[in-house]
């Protein structure tokens, strides 16, 4: 069957010269005045290929492009344009809207032959229209109006997302700001992101409504289940929304769409109020604002390890000790100006030096990291710990007088001493801690800093002389 092509020109002179050229190549050519006109003659004849002129009346060459490239019918059909512009910028939007090629109208009738045949072979034939043709040009020009007002859409979402997340330097925050915007598109009770690093597993749930606990926690599992997940990360996850609702709700499954992030893997997780209806009217959108989340999100997480590397130990990832110390200042301030109490421990690891000389430094940045877990999994998640030394912990308890900080402590004693800690080399071991702790009304008025880490250290030194392994006072 002998290809049929479509020639789109508004010049007379033109028209007949690229009809003559395709002919005396074996082709069919049928022609077109404007890009109205071959709109209406592309979506009822189905042509092979169609090579336009992009300055016309009615409708110009971009419109007809984008216009062909947005039906079903025919966005698979391959699209030459050939035209006197050959400005980079007509070359660069051409390209961009859809055209499978850009000639300039010096080109050699060879190079249109040769690009018609390269791109008819290679098209898809089988594709089948998706509805009825138009009827004419108005109603050409209406479908154009249409594609128009769903492209502004879909380029206002992605601003707003890239708007409301490119100045956020923290992810969740970036997560919540960005489910906001996609809630306003999708109708879904929950939204998700779930994101995989190698220590740590991001996780943020944003409610619309209020959910039942079963239905939030069946959600967070499946969207960590669609992501890799390293043995030993720590999931850091943020539910945000109304509060849970009684009972349970029989609803849909949640839909996953992976997100296009760099270095790491990431899902967008929604839980529709109506599948059949999220299909039609939602999924499009959420899927192309899925390149502009994923710039959002990778902004995010450079921005918060910068953040972590100005005010993480690198080892066990606790506040480093300026951090620390900075946060202490914050808390008590705080105690103070509401009268609330507020105690620290300071921590020191029993004959560490052994570990380092018996099995090597390796061995000993494992036992600190083990500690550091023990350590997190132990304490509240409004506490404040970080590393002070090379083996020292500064805990900041507010809330807690001394009573409450030593059984604190002693928690923590107990969590280090029974943790089997495993060695590079294969071999694992056990190690102790020893800790002091004071409160802030034991220092005299004004409280300050310094004062109330020196009774700390003061009492972990008295743990140390009398055996270690204990909690003084």
């Amino acid at each position: 069957m002998t290809p049929r092509i479509l020639v789109v020109d508004d010049s007379d002179f033109t028209r007949t010269l690229i009809v003559r050229t395709l002919e005396r190549a074996g082709f069919e050519v049928i022609t077109a005045r404007d890009g109205a006109e071959g709109a209406v003659m592309a979506l009822h004849e189905r042509p092979a290929a169609v090579v336009t002129d992009l300055e016309m009346p009615v409708m110009d060459g971009y419109q007809l492009l984008r216009l062909l490239k947005s039906d079903p019918a025919s966005r698979h059909l391959p699209v030459v344009i050939l035209t006197s512009h050959g400005e980079a910028p007509s070359r660069f939007w051409g390209l961009h809207t859809g055209a499978d090629a850009y000639l300039t109208k010096d080109y050699e009738s060879g190079e249109l032959v040769e690009t018609v045949r390269r791109l008819v072979a290679r098209a898809d034939a089988a594709i089948q229209p998706a509805g009825p043709p138009p009827s004419g040009p108005m109603e050409v020009l209406a479908r154009v109006a249409r594609q128009l007002d769903a492209n502004l859409l879909a380029v206002t979402l992605a601003n707003t997302i890239l708007e409301h997340g490119m100045g956020v330097g923290e992810l969740h925050e970036a997560c919540e700001r960005c489910l906001g915007t996609i809630a306003e598109v999708a109708d879904a009770p929950l939204l998700a992101v779930g994101l995989s690093e190698p220590e740590t597993v991001h996780l943020h749930l944003r409610l619309s409504q209020p959910l039942p606990l079963k239905v939030v926690e069946r959600a967070a599992s499946a969207v960590l289940g669609s992501i890799p997940v390293n043995p030993g990360a720590v999931v850091d996850a943020q539910v945000t929304g109304p509060r849970e609702a009684e009972g349970d709700l029989d609803l849909p499954d949640l839909e996953f769409m992976p997100l296009p992030l760099t270095s790491t893997s990431g899902m967008l997780a929604v839980l529709p109020r109506n599948p059949q209806q999220f299909e039609v009217a939602s999924r499009h959108l959420v899927h192309g604002l899925l390149p502009h989340l994923a710039v959002v999100l990778d902004n995010a997480r450079l921005n918060q390890k910068l953040q972590e590397l100005s005010s993480h130990d690198g080892l066990t990832r606790l506040l480093n000790h300026r951090a620390v110390h900075d946060r202490l200042r914050e808390e008590l301030s705080r105690s103070i100006r509401f009268d609330r109490p507020l105690s620290v421990i300071l921590c020191d690891l029993d004959h560490f030096k052994r570990v380092n000389d018996t099995w090597g430094h390796l061995a000993g940045d494992a036992v600190l990291r083990a500690v550091a877990t023990s350590f997190r999994t132990t304490l509240r998640t409004s506490d404040v710990i970080g590393r002070y030394g090379g083996e020292e912990f500064l805990v900041v308890l507010g809330d807690s007088d001394l009573e409450a900080a030593r059984q604190v402590a002693e928690r923590l004693r107990s969590a280090v001493a029974q943790r089997r800690i495993p060695l590079p080399a294969g071999d694992d071991l056990t190690i102790t801690a020893s800790f002091g702790v004071a409160s802030r009304h034991e220092v005299p008025a004004p409280a300050q800093a310094d004062a109330l880490v020196s009774l700390a250290d003061n009492r972990l030194y008295q743990a140390k002389a009398t055996g270690r392994n204990c909690v003084r006072p």
